[in-house]
């Protein structure tokens, strides 16, 4: 038996998704309809997405709500999706620091490895900014919070998992009006990859 447990926002939530819950939704029903069919490798696919939440409400209620779902002596996947909400410009400032997203990010992985637990870090996806209005993202700040995941997944010798790239060859046509969260054929680009890395 396996548990897969996905944290993040809004767009691990699946909000905007109009044909299923998000990338996640996809995934547990994979899982679950294998099952079905094999009988055998149950695995259980946990939505730990809140919208809006950065790395400060992550760090809050990891561990909690971590170990209420962990498997003993089993196989655990924690997938940690942040910092669109994190790097969101509130005047000139981030709402959480590159310093602070980082101690965070880290704080958590400590955690899920001392519980035996696999985790994948992954990427920010691309911004259309020109759409993305009320609290800004900037391309930059996306850029540079990615190469700080990437580091982050050396040194913690976790898995980074490149989902920016996915959207660059035809990012228009994977977001909804608001330039921030995927439609339904994003979340199905994110979750093909992500299949393919958790199987």
């Amino acid at each position: 038996m396996k548990h897969i447990i996905c944290f993040g926002d809004s767009i691990t939530r699946g909000e905007n998704d109009r044909e299923r819950g998000g990338w996640v939704d996809r995934l547990k029903s994979f899982y679950m309809e294998q099952f079905l069919y094999e009988k055998d490798n149950e695995v259980c696919v946990f939505n730990m997405g809140i919208g809006g939440e950065t790395t400060v409400g992550l760090s809050n209620r990891f561990r909690q709500e971590l170990d209420a779902r962990l498997l003993e002596e089993e196989t655990n996947l924690v997938t940690l999706g942040y910092g669109a909400n994190d790097i969101a410009l509130v005047g000139d400032k981030h709402q959480v620091s590159i310093e602070e997203y980082t101690a965070n990010l880290a704080q958590c992985i400590d955690y899920a490895h001392a519980k035996n637990a696999r985790v994948f870090l992954l990427s920010i996806i691309p911004v259309i900014t020109d759409l993305n209005t009320g609290k800004p993202r900037m391309r930059k700040d996306i850029i540079l919070y990615n190469k700080l995941l990437q580091r982050l997944a050396k040194e913690k010798n976790v898995t980074y998992v490149d989902l920016h790239s996915l959207f660059e060859a035809d990012t228009a046509s994977y977001f909804t009006f608001d330039g921030v969260h995927p439609n339904a054929e994003g979340h199905s680009l994110i979750y093909e990859h992500l299949k393919s890395i958790l199987v």
